[in-house]
């Protein structure tokens, strides 16, 4: 007879990687100008305001320092994308280049090994880890992207499917793994669970003026319930 456990979770980590636009005035980027334009677009513009909550003291965050244009710790190391330059510490993107020395490089790298070890001292084996994210409009139609990995850190289907009816019922499109897959998952010495959430801007930010529009509340709302049933989430497996 295959032996069951109880599968919960009693907390929930919120890695909200890309919300930051700190320390952009030395970065060495070639276009001032255009850095500005990507910085508007690629920025997770108040992902750290919309996904923490208040009062859920089992809800804890850590936001990056630096703009992902900085040193992105969102990334791998020997990230794939290191191959177009957008790695770790970007030095192209989009037609612009970034040229920094090996100090400098040296130092970005050491606050990327000191943030993921901080994110990693936050988690146990009952852990959920949130990858929240947005992304723009013109992406995709859908309003909210779900990402998961193909590994021992993909929650449950009924997790998945848990996560994704929060949404539907509050009136938005959900879509798995599309316009951006996977989710942030440092490798541990334990085995614990992680999912990413992509917001389309549209739903809670003018893109133009970069102000929150009304719906950011209901976007607020609807993660809070979403937090709650996951607090209480429990499953034979």
């Amino acid at each position: 007879m295959r032996k069951t456990e109880v599968k919960s979770y009693n907390n929930i980590i919120l890695h909200i990687p890309h919300a930051s636009v700190a320390g952009l005035v030395n970065t060495k980027w070639d276009d001032k100008v255009g850095l500005i334009q990507k910085v508007r677009r690629w920025t997770d513009w108040y992902t750290d305001l919309i996904f923490v909550p208040a009062n859920r003291p089992e809800v804890k965050s850590i936001t990056a320092d630096y703009s992902r244009f900085v040193v992105d710790v969102e990334r791998l190391e020997d990230d794939p994308l290191e191959e177009i330059g957008q790695g770790i510490i970007y030095t192209q993107f989009n037609g612009l280049k970034r040229n920094i020395n090996e100090d400098e490089r040296q130092g970005l790298m050491n606050y990327y090994h000191s943030f993921i070890k901080q994110l990693k001292s936050m988690l146990n084996e009952h852990s959920l880890l949130i990858d929240c994210h947005s992304f723009p409009s013109d992406l995709a139609d859908v309003d909210i992207c779900i990402g998961v990995n193909d590994d021992r850190s993909r929650p449950t289907d009924f997790v998945i499917e848990l996560v994704t009816e929060v949404f539907t019922q509050a009136g938005f499109s959900v879509i798995i793994n599309h316009p951006y897959s996977n989710a942030k998952a440092p490798q541990a010495d334990f085995v614990y669970n992680s999912i990413m959430i992509e917001l389309n801007k549209r739903i809670y930010l003018n893109e133009q003026t970069l102000e929150l529009i009304e719906s950011a509340n209901k976007i607020r709302t609807t993660l809070d319930r979403l937090y709650m049933l996951l607090l209480n989430y429990s499953e034979e497996v």
